[in-house]
């Protein structure tokens, strides 16, 4: 085949794929947005035999945010968040709560409009507002569990600041003239160790008889986040 066929062809082809976007994109407002967030968190904390991997901790998120669009269909992100992480213990009735104050940014690519199906993905950055280790935990002494209720602060022995990235989808209606609803949902990854290496014993629960003795890694955040909220539009469409 003439290669000035396979060109055409292929042009042709990403019309046609193309075309209905730029159809919806038509009836989509660039009108620079704001709104109020809030969801359920889901989380854990890689890098900690101590932590079990498979049991989330439930947390909160609630915030705000806010967007300017490049284009009908793309726009910039950023959210002020405040997100209860953290994780739970595998051999105890114990929890770590970390409390953070979240920066997301990220880039938001619409399929359809209006109900808009979308995807993102970003980064965010996190200040460590609050953290301690709660619950009852069962000290070994010799043959004999004794259960203790344990509520340790160990913000100073944790990173203040944490960095990760975030993806996630979701769909957003027409509530009225000026406000949407959305629901999405939304994974995020810390890169950031928890751990500063100033606890004499271990990051999250010093305490000289912890059962079953585990190393540390290099711990670090993960959590699925469902989220809703209303978006307020600056002109009613």
């Amino acid at each position: 085949m003439h290669i000035k066929t396979k060109i055409s062809r292929l042009i042709l082809g990403v019309v046609f794929i193309v075309t209905p976007f730029l159809v919806n994109a038509q009836n989509m407002s660039t009108i620079p947005t704001f709104g109020v967030r809030g969801g359920l968190i889901l989380s854990t904390v890689t890098g900690d035999d101590a932590i079990d991997q498979f049991a989330k901790k439930f947390g909160l998120q609630f915030g705000l945010t806010g967007a300017i669009y490049f284009h009908p269909m793309l726009s910039f992100r950023g959210e002020l968040n405040y997100e209860s992480k953290g994780g739970k213990f595998s051999n105890h009735e114990m929890n770590m709560n970390l409390n953070y104050l979240t920066l997301p940014l990220y880039l938001k690519f619409n399929f359809t409009s209006d109900p808009e199906i979308y995807i993102y993905g970003g980064g965010y950055g996190s200040y460590l507002l609050s953290a301690n280790t709660k619950g009852t935990y069962e000290i070994v002494l010799g043959e004999d569990y004794i259960s203790e209720s344990i509520n340790e602060d160990i913000l100073k022995n944790m990173n203040q600041f944490d960095l990760g990235i975030i993806a996630g989808i979701g769909a957003q209606g027409r509530f009225n003239r000026w406000l949407d609803i959305f629901l999405d949902l939304r994974y995020t990854k810390g890169f950031i160790n928890l751990d500063n290496n100033t606890s004499e014993i271990r990051y999250n629960f010093n305490y000289t008889n912890f059962w079953p003795e585990q190393e540390l890694d290099k711990p670090k955040n993960k959590a699925l986040i469902i989220s809703t909220g209303f978006i307020y539009y600056l002109d009613p469409r």
